[in-house]
């Protein structure tokens, strides 16, 4: 296929190919109705004429249905299917989400991989396979080339149940043909290989991966697809670690275990194995094994009794609640035991105490409460802090204490799944009004008031345990923890220098002379580091790769946005542009106005943060300015206007509240309430009462604070799933200010004025 002006189905436009393989083609597309990129996998295997090509045909759309039908966070969406009239015959295709990163395969040429990041992609292919597993589906192709880690950091699974729908050959359940095998030879389990596949065979797959991640290269070197399959079935595979001497033990016997030739002797499940990987990872499971008593939230009947209702926020020392009063119905309100609730249906309703702060929840399921665990911190300032007071990490809960006008600087580290604190570190000064503190390769990075020197101080620790690593000084032009998270280095700019600094021995990696007059300002973008004078530079290695004149980026971080970079400029009919410029020369690609009053760049915040406004490839510009009066929604690959906010808005202050992006869609604050708009066409998810709205990914915190006793807030706190707008929990705690939300998978962590740190799991 090459002919590029090909619309399938009289509503996919093929823009551009985005690879060959043997099954067909991949192209990067348009849908002509919903007006959004997607990517399209054409089967050209499967074309031409006659009987048997018909009957493979729609074996091929059957099965691809049974597939597509599979929706899961790890696993790529599916939005269409058909067949089309091309060159070679009638042809099957698959309309797929259109997503932006890099396959594993380019992340393994460049040689091994840390464990934790192994251990983290590994756990999230075993959540998609579990979850293909339960719907009958076998992958049978897991190989680096079939998994994709989006822009997010997120894995995905591509071509579920594709190989064996696309076998032309195939009946029942033979699966091996004469010319014809149903996955990679490479990474074939044994009695893959032997016509007999199971969901095991999916495991030693991957387990292949992973000793490709660990060491850089495969279990079993072969010319040719008779050689993998002779070792596959017959040579023992060697330990990681003779090929990589510092790949831990239990590395060695977790992928000799998924390597064994009898699938018995494998892992029993992919949830086993995805179980098995988090604790390897230092990442909590999805579901606990077996709940553990935590003091510091309601507890079940076992450990004491208590009553309560569902009213105003209680205070004291509650240890225990058994049973709850529903909420008055038609017929009054009566008692109910959690029993009674779960068999009628009905939510359970639950109070946790810690130190003074109450917080009330609810939940559809009283085998599991929601709030994991809490935690009372001293001595918390979340109204004066610019940047994060919750990080979440592999699996731990990085919590910043202290007052900012106080020399209490302190960090608090917990075990996310269990709240067990780690460690903690008193510094002694001020924090920074800047970002406080961030963590990157498993080391936290924090900055500090430093007033002997004028600047500012960046102390390193270890993430795990909490030891110093190392200290320097920032002088004052050059503030702030830039990290530039593609190659993990912390970024500084100063005297006309930019330097890249390893965090996690604080040595320098390189320095580059921007040729500035003035200390060097630097933002970082996507693989790049843009710098003073227009010059960008490749983060990794400090190689300037162009310089634009007059090319001067405002804010904190500009966004990488396919092949472009999306940045705020100073604006040619209004006093700030949105521009997306591309990443690999600097030209103008499409600029549109975006505010029409002029920030104040010295107040910290004035510049909404670029990924508040990109949801996948939508650009949504809130305000009015230029020629628009509504808020606008632009293709961020071609600038051209997909749709507008048509309703009745009132604009609110964006720096105290602005619209911000989350999966597939943009929450955006009125007058009236929050409002959720999926990012493709626009349409409305969800609206809300809320006076308040925060967004972490796929879920929004919704709040609003009243007064229960005299001289007594507290603060409503609802969260809801962004793309349903369902209420997953909802909670009142004795302070009106909150911390912005964190979340790491299904766990959620809110730190509240009064200092305790409540993680939920929805």
């Amino acid at each position: 296929m090459d002919d590029r002006d090909l619309i399938l189905a009289d509503r996919y436009r093929l823009v551009r190919p985005l690879g060959r393989g043997g099954m067909g083609e991949v192209w990067e597309a348009q849908d002509t109705s919903l007006r959004r990129p997607v990517a399209v996998k054409v089967i050209s295997i499967l074309a031409g004429g006659g009987s048997r090509a018909d009957e493979a045909r729609a074996r091929f759309l059957r099965e691809a249905r049974i597939t597509a039908a599979l929706q899961h966070p790890h696993i790529v969406t599916v939005h269409d299917l058909g067949e089309a009239a091309t060159g070679e015959g009638t042809t099957p295709f698959l309309v797929m989400e259109l997503l932006r990163g890099e396959g594993l395969d380019s992340v393994v040429r460049r040689g091994p991989v840390g464990e934790e990041e192994v251990a983290r992609w590994g756990a999230q292919v075993c959540e998609a396979l579990g979850e293909a597993h339960a719907a009958g589906v076998l992958h049978r192709d897991i190989k680096p080339a079939n998994l994709f880690v989006a822009a997010s950091g997120t894995l995905k699974v591509l071509d579920f149940g594709i190989a064996r729908a696309a076998d032309p050959s195939a009946s029942g359940d033979r699966l091996t043909h004469t010319g014809f095998m149903v996955g990679t030879a490479a990474y074939m389990a044994p009695e893959q290989a032997r016509g007999r596949p199971e969901q095991r065979s999916d495991l030693y797959s991957l387990g292949c991966v992973l000793f490709e991640l660990l060491t850089g290269r495969l279990p079993f070197d072969a010319p040719d697809t008779l050689g993998y399959v002779t070792a596959h079935l017959h040579d023992p595979p060697p330990a990681p670690s003779s090929l990589v001497p510092g790949v831990s033990a239990p590395w060695d016997r977790l992928v000799g275990r998924l390597l064994a030739k009898d699938p018995r002797e494998r892992h029993e499940s992919a949830a086993v194995l995805a179980d098995e990987l988090r604790r390897l990872g230092g990442v909590p499971q999805a579901v606990p094994a077996a709940r553990r008593y935590t003091p510091t939230v309601a507890d079940r009947g076992e450990h004491g009794a208590a009553s309560t209702s569902l009213a105003a926020p209680v205070s004291g020392d509650l240890a225990a609640a058994s049973t709850v009063q529903a909420p008055a119905g038609p017929s009054g309100g009566a008692g109910m035991s959690r029993r009674d609730l779960l068999v009628r249906g009905a939510g359970v309703a639950a109070v946790a105490v810690a130190g003074g702060a109450a917080a009330m929840y609810l939940t559809g399921d009283p085998e599991r409460d929601p709030v994991a665990w809490s935690q009372k911190i001293a001595d918390v300032d979340v109204i004066n802090s610019d940047g994060p007071d919750v990080v979440l990490a592999d699996g731990r809960c990085h919590v910043a204490a202290g007052h900012y006008y106080k020399e209490t600087a302190a960090l608090h580290t917990f075990d996310l799944a269990t709240g067990k604190p780690l460690w903690k570190v008193a510094l002694h000064v001020r924090w920074a009004r800047e970002t406080r503190f961030t963590v990157v390769r498993g080391t936290v990075l924090a900055l500090t008031d430093d007033s002997d020197h004028k600047g500012g101080q960046v102390h390193a620790f270890d993430a795990a345990t909490g030891e110093r690593r190392w200290q320097r000084s920032l002088s004052l032009s050059a503030m702030g923890l830039h990290v530039h998270r593609p190659s993990g280095l912390l970024i500084s700019g100063e005297d006309g220098l930019v330097i890249g600094v390893d965090p996690r021995t604080g040595e320098q990696r390189w320095v580059i002379d921007v040729s500035s007059p003035y200390d060097a300002s630097l933002m970082p973008a996507g693989d790049l580091i843009l710098c003073s004078g227009g010059t960008a530079v490749l983060g990794k290695t400090g190689k300037k790769l162009w310089t634009r004149s007059g090319f001067q980026p405002q804010g904190d971080l500009a966004q990488p946005l396919g092949e472009g970079l999306l940045c705020y400029e100073a604006g040619r009919t209004a006093p700030v542009d949105l521009v997306c410029r591309k990443a690999d020369t600097g030209e103008v690609m499409w600029r549109s106005p975006f505010k029409k009053t002029k920030p104040d760049t010295f107040v910290s915040g004035a510049f909404q943060p670029l990924d508040e406004l990109v949801s996948g490839t939508t650009v949504f510009l809130p305000l009015a300015a230029g020629s628009r009066q509504r808020p606008t929604a632009l293709n961020g690959l071609t600038g051209e206007q997909t749709w507008t906010y048509g309703s009745t808005y009132q604009q609110v202050d964006l720096q105290e509240q602005g619209t911000t992006s989350v999966a597939g869609g943009f929450v955006l604050p009125t007058g009236s309430g929050p409002v959720c708009l999926a990012a493709d066409d626009g349409r409305q998810r969800w609206r809300a009462d809320a006076p308040r709205v925060q967004t972490t990914g796929e879920y929004a915190l919704l709040s609003e604070t009243g007064q229960a006793r005299v001289l007594q807030r507290w603060t409503s706190t609802r969260i809801v799933g962004v793309e349903h707008g369902r209420t997953l929990w909802t909670g009142q705690f004795d302070s009106t200010a909150m911390s912005e939300p964190a979340a790491s998978g299904n766990s959620i962590a809110i730190l509240d004025g009064s200092g305790t740190v409540w993680v939920v799991r929805v």
